[in-house]
């Protein structure tokens, strides 16, 4: 689980995935969909090092028992990625499968994790995907465009990215070697594309969308866990 990030556009103070959601840190309502999944077996937590102990210790208040490691982030989502990678060297198999997700989305579900799993198995990676519902206007200044990507055609990429340890493994230490999508903006399906790799589709929800980014992000995410009887 990705939870590296510093939340400054929450201004809440602390890294957003730590914010109170109900009675909870928003982080623990997201480990708890793992947690409670018959298919994870055991889950990483990649964070900022100024909060790795603050998470063990939510870790053990919250009885989180499948969290196995805890280790630092970088300065972007990409190093971030690398360094779970990394950190697993030697303690997991490369045909072990591993699941990438955000701390800041607590509304994945068993059906996304079950098919992102049988999509990988089927291709050797997955990524949570749905049909675009707006057409798209590509730009260069940002101001105008002249050229439409149209709805049918595109797809919006979220998470979880799924892949085995060894191709994570190996797909990462030849893009920190070569510089290949290493920069602030690079994530695994740009690293993926770069290497002339196939993104496989799994599914995905609307619900899993909602990403807290934003200080009002808090209200519609209150709102939808009492929806759900979730706090």
């Amino acid at each position: 689980m990705l939870a590296g990030g510093t939340g400054e556009r929450m201004g809440a103070g602390r890294p957003k995935q730590f914010i109170e959601i109900g009675h909870k840190p928003l982080i623990v309502h997201c480990l708890d969909i793992y947690e409670q999944s018959p298919d994870i077996d055991a889950i990483e937590v990649v964070c900022h090092k100024d909060w790795m102990d603050y998470t063990w210790k939510l870790v053990k208040q919250w009885n989180i028992t499948k969290v196995k490691w805890v280790c630092e982030g970088g300065d972007t989502c990409q190093c971030s990625t690398r360094n779970g990678i990394y950190n697993l060297e030697g303690k997991v198999k490369d045909e072990d499968i591993l699941m990438f997700v955000m701390s800041s989305s607590p509304f994945v579900n068993d059906e996304i994790i079950k098919d992102s799993l049988r999509v990988c198995h089927e291709h050797g990676s997955a990524f949570a995907c749905m049909s675009s519902k707006y057409n798209l206007a590509y730009t260069e200044d940002g101001a105008s465009s002249c050229h439409i990507n149209f709805k049918e055609h595109n797809k919006t990429i979220n998470m979880p990215w799924t892949s085995t340890f060894e191709k994570f493994n190996r797909f990462f230490h030849k893009a920190f070697s070569e510089g290949i999508e290493t920069q602030l903006h690079s994530y695994v399906p740009t690293l993926w594309v770069a290497l002339g790799e196939t993104l496989w589709f799994s599914l995905d929800t609307t619900k899993n969308l909602l990403h807290a980014t934003y200080k009002e992000d808090k209200d519609i995410f209150e709102a939808v866990l009492r929806m759900e009887n979730r706090i």
